[in-house]
């Protein structure tokens, strides 16, 4: 809904600086531009978009080949939502043998991009040892970096941490409460 509104958005303002082009008049810093709509779109959405999208339709279908097929080349590209539908194909074993230490790979570049489920989903590796030895600290890393991405189950997980003194962290009941009333909060 959001993305749709803001392409419509931005078409409205790059169709108006086309208008004025075409019609003789000047833009600020854009006197001359022309701007079709196939440019508004693809300016204001990634070229990979429709099919990563299509991939996660395709998954949530149970059509787990579709959804291979569409998002593994893209994976490789570095779409970051292909590497994530890839990370948890092999982590949940849809459509392929559940591997948590491939899952960990797909996840990892993803993570490293800010994603912030793959941030969890790597937290939840090294916590555990899925995939990866089990490290505490570079669970709590890719946690914190989850939780300031807004992923609601690991500021949850920070949250408990602070409370009870987990992992390593220290007792903190301010930050306990920051992180509880931050996953309550939609953003």
């Amino acid at each position: 809904m959001m993305r749709n509104i803001r392409l419509t958005a931005i078409g409205m303002v790059l169709g108006a600086i086309s208008s004025l082009t075409l019609a003789g008049g000047t833009a600020p810093a854009t006197a001359g531009l022309t701007v079709s709509p196939a440019t508004a779109v693809s300016a204001a959405a990634p070229a990979s978009a429709p099919d990563a999208e299509a991939g996660a339709a395709a998954f949530e279908a149970g059509d787990y080949d579709k959804a291979r097929r569409i998002w593994q080349p893209l994976a490789e590209k570095g779409d970051v939502r292909a590497l994530r539908g890839m990370g948890k194909m092999y982590e949940k074993g849809r459509g392929v043998e559940r591997d948590f230490a491939t899952a960990i790979k797909w996840y990892r570049p993803a993570a490293e991009k800010g994603d912030a489920e793959s941030q969890y989903r790597l937290s939840v590796g090294y916590g555990y040892g899925l995939g990866v030895k089990k490290d505490e600290a570079k669970a709590m890393q890719w946690l914190r970096k989850a939780a300031e991405g807004g992923q609601k189950r690991a500021q949850k997980s920070l949250a408990k941490a602070y409370e009870d003194g987990l992992s390593g962290l220290p007792r903190d009941p301010e930050k306990a409460k920051y992180w509880y009333d931050r996953s309550k909060t939609r953003e």
